[in-house]
């Protein structure tokens, strides 16, 4: 997700780069780059004064990719070759990275409570987090058809909390699930969520947005 902002703040860079010749035809380099700069170092402030926390990463992660841009074309802007190397480079990278993330997107899906409960060691596992609820932390199983299954129980501490998944990438030889937990008086022990996946690689890694990472159950 970090990766995407960063892109978005490389094009945005470029496109605020871009739009100062709209306004003043006639303005040198070191002023359209400061331009820019203003630009990504307000987005910066912004993001750890405005919004703050976890919410304000994303918009600082943006506001670096702004600043890149101004970086670059402070260093390189004032051959017109090299600001044609960065605009080109920039953009080709963020289309490349963007067709690779969508043609090697994983397949993802909640799976419902009971679709699985009473089948296999699947089931069993279910019936075991539900008995004991110490358990916390995730396991994974196959579903069917070759389908993996990530099972996620919070164990009894969080009791009345609900799990939502954010967004799941893809890294070599890692899978990146981001998760949210609330708190809306569920009435289950040991909340948990089954997600199911077309692909799973070897590494397995689960983050709550306040930090926590859940460990595999053993």
């Amino acid at each position: 997700m970090f990766t995407y902002f960063y892109l978005t703040g490389l094009l945005l860079g470029l496109g605020f780069y871009a739009l100062t010749y709209l306004f003043v035809r006639d303005l040198e380099n070191k002023k359209r780059v400061l331009v820019v700069a203003i630009i990504g170092a307000a987005v910066l402030i912004a993001s750890f004064t405005l919004i703050g926390g976890f919410s304000g990463m994303p918009f600082g992660i943006l506001s670096l990719g702004i600043l890149t841009v101004a970086g670059l074309l402070a260093v390189l802007g004032k051959s017109l070759l090299w600001k044609k190397i960065i605009f080109s480079a920039i953009i080709l990278c963020t289309v490349s990275y963007i067709a690779f993330g969508y043609f090697n997107k994983v397949d993802y899906w909640v799976v419902k409570k009971r679709e699985y409960a009473y089948t296999g060691d699947y089931g069993q596992y279910v019936r075991n987090i539900e008995s004991d609820t110490s358990i916390k932390g995730y396991k994974t199983f196959t579903l069917s058809e070759g389908d993996k299954g990530v099972v996620l129980s919070l164990g009894d501490k969080m009791k009345g909390n609900h799990i939502e998944v954010l967004n799941v990438e893809e890294q070599p030889g890692a899978t990146i699930i981001k998760i949210r937990t609330t708190y809306n008086k569920s009435e289950e022990e040991n909340p948990f969520i089954t997600i199911g996946f077309n692909r799973l690689q070897p590494e397995i890694v689960i983050e709550d947005t306040d930090g926590t990472l859940y460990e595999e159950v053993k």
